[in-house]
């Protein structure tokens, strides 16, 4: 069953956008980007087609001097917000207050900053703040959001904004506040509306740097998070799943609670080669989010990534592409960005059939035919041959392979620690195996009976139909099919 639902949040200035700075970049290397129907676009109209309203754009301070190259320079990113302000998009500048990614991992100051003093640093990250946002507002750019610092958990432009954990509370805050402050007021001085976002990795951080921060005299106008999904986590409501979006939505409540502000999403995004999930993952996001009192907006990261292309800086460093992007090879969008567009039921579509594999994952044991297509549940007979046999479901349209969950062996998984599906007896023979890709469970059944026998019309010829009822005229071996001779029929495997 397909179902379709478009719903836009109540709340009119929810951001819906995406962080999209490799742009540029991309297109000088050849790329191009194009609708889901193969039409070539802009990549910021295209982002407006989808149903974003917003977009995010990254700045380095002299990325090209660290030796990655002109992107995310003052002008890179010039550029590129003007052509968001054609596309009427709203725009978050984020401030990384580094030559290149700054991270949890990953705070280093410009090298130009490098032996500044506490007071010359303060006075650097205004000024650079200041020179940027300038630069925008001389081209009538007026960002809705500024981010002063990008996933700040351990610090901004460290070593002088280093958060000290030798310390105790706030006493730990002390030079992180003075840093971030220079940044709040250097974006009020340019722009006195624009909301300043402080940033950091993971919506379960805030509990246990918001409170001392804040004490230290630290100043936002907006708490943002990074929150990223996985396949294992996302729909665990275990209270340690951190990367589970019952959890996001829990802190996300609690910050704004505690803190009397907005709280956004300024990071997401899930597998790129698995849009299915991604798509069912992104709507369970904006769902819970979108329902949440003040909660500003999501953004995806870098969504225009295919999980092959990469910087050619990356080569260098030996890094691998990045792989939670939301295109394909040929530059469409996937339905992993389906929730930007207002998209709030899931759109299941169910593969033709699955296949049961050895657990070598090569070796085809028998394909297993819809019995009701419309709520995904599939059955046919396995011959076993041997005691305890192991096996694994593979979805071969979406490239999921399913074992068992190890809480349950009736449950099925694709998490890196599932267990392999078996049949639990050393009885051999004919098993009905049922698989319910609705309710995510399997069944397995010993069936003694492999042969068709028909009480009538014995010169009758026999007559194959799968599970939907079309008739099969090559009927092949290990499927299940619905014989018939004359009157008669039995669901048999053949």
């Amino acid at each position: 069953m397909v179902l379709l639902g478009y719903l836009c949040s109540t709340a009119q200035d929810f951001a819906r956008g995406a962080d999209i700075s490799w742009v540029t970049e991309m297109e000088a290397d050849g790329r191009k980007f194009y609708t889901a129907e193969g039409v070539e676009s802009d990549l910021f109209a295209l982002m407006k087609q989808i149903g974003m309203n917003a977009i995010r754009l990254r700045v380095f301070v002299d990325p090209e001097g660290y030796g990655y190259g002109p992107w995310c320079d003052k002008a890179d990113v010039l550029a590129k917000a003007k052509r968001a302000k054609t596309q009427g998009l709203d725009l978050m500048i984020d401030f990384h207050y580094s030559d290149f990614f700054a991270d949890p991992g990953s705070q280093s100051a410009p090298k130009a900053w490098e032996g500044f003093t506490m007071e010359q640093a303060k006075s650097a990250l205004a000024s650079h703040t200041v020179d940027v946002l300038q630069a925008l507002k001389n081209e009538g750019i007026t960002p809705k959001w500024v981010q002063v610092g990008n996933e700040t958990n351990n610090g901004v432009a460290m070593p002088n904004g280093k958060i000290d954990w030798s310390k105790t509370g706030a006493a730990r805050f002390t030079e992180y506040a003075q840093l971030s402050n220079a940044g709040y007021d250097a974006v009020k001085s340019v722009f006195p509306d624009a909301k300043v976002i402080v940033h950091l990795a993971g919506t379960e951080s805030g509990q246990w740097i918001f409170p001392d921060f804040k004490a230290a005299g630290g100043k936002f106008d907006i708490i943002g998070f990074s929150h990223y999904p996985t396949e294992e986590q996302w729909n665990s409501t275990a209270s340690s799943a951190k990367y589970s979006n019952v959890n996001a939505e829990k802190y996300v409540k609690e910050a704004i609670a505690s803190f009397d502000v907005p709280v956004m999403i300024c990071e997401t995004g899930f597998d790129v080669s698995k849009p299915a999930l991604a798509q069912e993952v992104m709507i369970d996001l904006f769902n819970r989010m979108t329902a949440i009192d003040r909660c500003a907006g999501i953004f995806y990261w870098e969504p225009e990534v295919d999980g092959v292309w990469k910087p050619a800086y990356y080569s260098k460093l030996g890094w691998n592409a990045y792989n939670k992007g939301a295109f394909t090879t040929g530059g469409r969008p996937t339905k992993a960005l389906d929730a930007f567009g207002g998209k709030t039921i899931v759109d299941k579509q169910f593969p033709a059939s699955l296949g049961i594999y050895r657990t070598d994952y090569s070796t085809l044991l028998a394909t297993m035919q819809p019995t009701d297509p419309e709520t995904g549940i599939y059955a046919t007979v396995l011959d076993v041959t041997e005691p305890w046999l192991n096996f694994l479901i593979h979805d071969e349209e979406n490239n999921v392979w399913y074992g068992t969950s190890p809480s349950d062996k009736t449950l099925l998984s694709s998490a890196s620690d599932m267990w392999k599906c078996w049949i639990d007896s050393e009885q051999t023979g004919s098993y009905d195996i049922e698989v319910n890709l609705s309710t995510m469970h399997w069944t397995h059944t010993y069936n003694s009976a492999v042969e068709p026998v028909f009480s009538s019309a014995a010169d009758e010829p026999l007559q194959f139909f799968d599970l939907m009822g079309r008739k099969i005229s090559e009927p092949a071996k290990g499927n299940v099919y619905v014989v018939k001779r004359g009157a008669a029929a039995e669901l048999l495997r053949y």
